[in-house]
């Protein structure tokens, strides 16, 4: 599966990455829009560190609420948010058991996390692919974005709340193409 993120160092300076599954052991990272590519395992995942091989050396990468730590070292690193597609759009998956339904304007949480800040309030007008709520889970923040221009009608969320995926977050009431006119 490709995954994209935005990692933002702490002079400012960002650049967006892709991630693709090689094998079962293996991820292969390389900067968007860029052929070059390194394939990198993870060896090992602890309670607090993650042993990652790239190019035969091992890094221990550590995640701490001041940083991101590469073999007890300060990294250059600030921060790293996932770049996720934009939600479903007006799609309504068949309900039953288990089954959650998608309907235009209702932003779901894609990941399970917690919430970490709301870019919203009822009565904010947003676009397609404006940020609505940026959630934390395993340490990286995510960025949930809309998938309609319309006007917030509720914010189901606040700071600090944790939550699973698929649960809603944001209610947006559409503009349809007649009202923008």
């Amino acid at each position: 599966m490709k995954r994209k993120f935005r990692v933002e160092a702490f002079s400012g300076n960002t650049l967006v990455i892709e991630t693709e599954d090689a094998d079962k052991d293996h991820v292969i990272v390389r900067l968007e829009g860029s052929d070059a590519e390194i394939k990198v395992r993870i060896k090992e995942i602890t309670d607090d560190a993650v042993f990652v091989e790239v190019g035969g050396d091992i890094f221990k990468v550590h995640l701490t609420s001041e940083g991101i730590l590469v073999n007890g070292e300060n990294s250059l690193v600030n921060r790293i948010v996932e770049i996720l597609p934009i939600g479903v759009t007006g799609k309504i998956s068949s309900s039953g058991p288990g089954k959650v339904t998608y309907r235009k304007g209702e932003i779901r949480a894609p990941l399970s996390g917690k919430i970490n800040e709301v870019k919203v309030k009822p009565g904010d007008h947003v676009r397609v692919g404006d940020v609505v709520v940026l959630m934390e889970s395993m340490k990286m923040i995510t960025e949930v974005k809309s998938d309609v221009e319309g006007i917030v009608e509720e914010v189901l969320v606040e700071p600090g709340k944790a939550v699973n995926k698929d649960t809603l977050l944001v209610r947006i009431k559409p503009i349809e193409e007649k009202e923008k006119d």
